[in-house]
């Protein structure tokens, strides 16, 4: 029961999930029409957990398992997804409790990491959730994709159907992906989503080859024409996925997609904080480049996530974990110990985990919002510091903490969940 009232939290049975996804499709202003066949749900009921009143449900939440890769080694996380209240039912802490019971469930089945995206972010820092990837977007008119140096590709791009294409997408993405970081596992279900026709809209496949015909890169993109928004030059092109192995393969993309003669303009989501376009093209600033705040990190399981992620440096350092109210098992003194500087495998180097009891002097002491923060890769432990998310007490340690939980790639997450 909560809040003294009439409401029990439990998951949805099976004939309840379409229930949650109009409570679902009303909170976030989905006013399309059902589809006689519609969509499943993206999560199974047992990985629900809503609040009822009597019969009628009145706030949603889910989370589904998955694995991501942390600076190059895999993780598993929960991807929490579907939270909504009906506003009758507000102010009351329905949402508090289900995102407190969706963390106890991740701590019993030892899942350290929970992920999601914030529909506002004030919500979810409240539940010690912090900031675990920036996100960019462009948008660019077609004649301005120009490079600074006229550095020619050696091979071709082909558009190429689904099936002829998913091979390459799924190796090219795996390679991508592998010494990453924030990027999800795709199994079937990701990679079906993505590729699905919506909105009256074909996914378009093009994958680069190399000039010996191995496939080094692909982009996934919609074209659309909207008269009404766009009257004078009215094509527009969406590119929602874009990997690439090398900088020959990029080039030749980003080319191919500038050769639509009759696009006025391209849209990138999802573009990662590192992507080297600013630096490439002759007129960056024609870029729009844009930014937002993108997945948001909760700390489940301190150890299971100091230990699960990677590190290329050795070091040392005492972490003291403090006010952490929805998950205090969290709250104390870890020492973590990096033996050695580790490679792209899953193995990595050798990590070490120490629950300290007893007086203990910290190198570090953060809250759980700012470890989330760290551990991502997305804030350094010494700007936490400068910003009053973290304590420092000897200042000389700034860099060597700096360094050991120093990422190769911007923490980014191209996926939506």
């Amino acid at each position: 029961m909560a809040d003294g009232a009439n409401i029990e939290l439990r998951a949805a049975r099976e004939d309840e999930m379409q229930d949650l996804m109009r409570l679902v499709d009303y909170a976030f202003a989905n006013n399309e029409l059902p589809a006689k066949e519609p969509d499943p749900p993206p999560v199974q009921p047992e990985q629900t957990l809503c609040a009822f009143e009597g019969e009628r449900m009145v706030a949603t939440s889910g989370a589904f398992e998955f694995q991501l890769r942390m600076n190059g080694r895999k993780i598993a996380a929960d991807g929490v997804t579907l939270v909504t209240c009906d506003p009758g039912y507000r102010r009351r802490g329905l949402v508090r409790q289900l995102m407190e019971g969706l963390l106890h469930r991740a701590k019993d089945r030892e899942v350290p990491l929970a992920g999601l995206w914030a529909s506002m972010g004030a919500i979810y820092q409240r539940f010690g959730y912090g900031l675990a990837t920036t996100q960019v977007g462009y948008e660019i008119p077609l004649r301005f994709i120009q490079f600074q140096f006229d550095e020619a590709s050696s091979g071709v791009v082909r558009r190429l159907d689904k099936d002829a294409a998913m091979p390459h997408l799924e190796s090219l993405y795996r390679t991508y992906a592998g010494p990453g970081n924030g990027m999800l596992h795709r199994g079937k279900l990701f990679w079906d989503l993505m590729l699905k026709r919506s909105e009256g809209q074909h996914t378009w496949i093009a994958v680069y080859f190399d000039a010996q015909g191995a496939a080094r890169g692909y982009c996934l993109y919609k074209t659309r024409f909207d008269v009404e928004l766009f009257p004078e030059s009215p094509q527009i092109m969406d590119v929602f996925d874009f990997v690439w192995l090398d900088m020959d393969a990029y080039r030749g993309l980003w080319r191919y997609l500038g050769s639509h003669d009759l696009v006025d303009r391209i849209r990138f989501d999802y573009v990662a904080e590192d992507d080297p376009a600013p630096n490439l093209l002759l007129e960056p600033r024609r870029l729009r480049r844009r930014t937002w705040d993108g997945v948001w990190m909760r700390v489940v399981n301190v150890a299971g996530a100091l230990a699960g992620r990677g590190y290329d440096l050795p070091g040392e350092a005492v972490i003291e974990i403090t006010d952490d109210e929805l998950c205090p098992w969290n709250n104390g003194c870890y020492r973590l110990s990096v033996a050695e500087a580790g490679g792209t495998s899953d193995q990595g180097p050798a990590v070490a985990v120490e629950r300290l009891n007893g007086p203990v002097s910290p190198d570090l002491a953060i809250r759980p919002e700012g470890l989330a923060s760290l551990v991502s890769g997305h804030s350094r432990a010494s700007d936490l510091a400068r910003m009053g998310r973290a304590v420092i007490p000897d200042e000389k340690r700034e860099a060597s903490l700096d360094a050991l939980f120093a990422t190769r790639r911007r923490p980014h997450c191209p996926n939506m969940f």
